[in-house]
């Protein structure tokens, strides 16, 4: 009798066991492929990415306005670059946190300042380091396909456009970009990568390429060191984010 009860005991501990690792890996499973962002987050994030386009096309108004006016001084290209970094810095970025709170910051530190990129618009040549500018023109993005990307060594979620487009006025050509965003825990969505804007990208899919290739091309007892002195320097980048998902 004993040794029946003995057996039953086992058989249950058993079923117990297998229920509990089946439980665990069909949570796994679904962490592993829970979408981050929703419908509304990626309605959210073109509406970001229209609204920049809206606030660079006042800030091309603005400087040509300024040029038209003789507001604008023309010392050098370089000056003349940081003043058009100044204007934006006052109205774009302005709007943008008024709109959006960090949302197009974050992934700079506090010593650093979000540059955009922009077109210098002239009839005469530059002479003697002398430039005179007739004016300016700043892109326009257009976006559409998402997906969303999961590291595999960084625990963390970008959502990207992957057919993402810009041009300028002036140019005919399309160039093709991808525009990317990251979530924090508490739900905003911040811009980590634009065509329009100098800040620190991040590509996930990048730095997992970049990580795995360690292991192929260092000595095999340098892997791990190496690992760890890129996984550092990933970090780096993805600490001036609040924490993300």
């Amino acid at each position: 009798m004993k040794k029946v009860l003995l057996v039953l005991f086992l058989l249950a501990m058993m079923s117990l066991l297998i229920a509990c690792n089946s439980n665990d890996e069909g949570s796994n499973q679904t962490n592993d492929s829970k979408e981050v962002f929703t419908d509304e987050d990626i309605q959210k994030a073109e509406d970001m990415v229209l609204f920049l386009n809206e606030r660079l096309a006042d800030l091309e108004s603005e400087v040509n306005q300024k040029i038209e006016d003789k507001e604008l001084k023309f010392e050098d290209e370089k000056t003349f670059n940081e003043s058009v970094q100044e204007l934006a810095s006052k109205t774009v970025f302005t709007e943008l946190e008024e709109n959006y709170g960090d949302a197009f910051v974050s992934g700079n530190s506090d010593e650093e300042n979000i540059r955009i990129y922009f077109n210098t618009l002239s009839s005469e040549p530059c002479s003697l380091g002398h430039c005179e500018y007739d004016g300016i023109e700043t892109m326009e993005v257009e976006v559409s396909d998402t997906e969303e990307y999961r590291s595999t060594n960084f625990n963390v979620t970008e959502l990207v456009f992957i057919n993402a487009t810009y041009k300028y006025e002036n140019t005919e050509e399309e160039e093709s970009a991808e525009v990317r965003f990251v979530k924090t825990k508490d739900g905003q969505l911040m811009v980590t990568s634009h065509p329009a804007l100098d800040l620190k990208s991040i590509d996930l899919r990048k730095f997992d390429e970049e990580y795995n290739k360690i292991q192929s091309n260092v000595p095999e007892g340098e892997v791990e060191s190496e690992q760890e002195e890129y996984r550092d320097e990933v970090k780096e980048v993805l600490n001036l984010y609040p924490e993300l998902q």
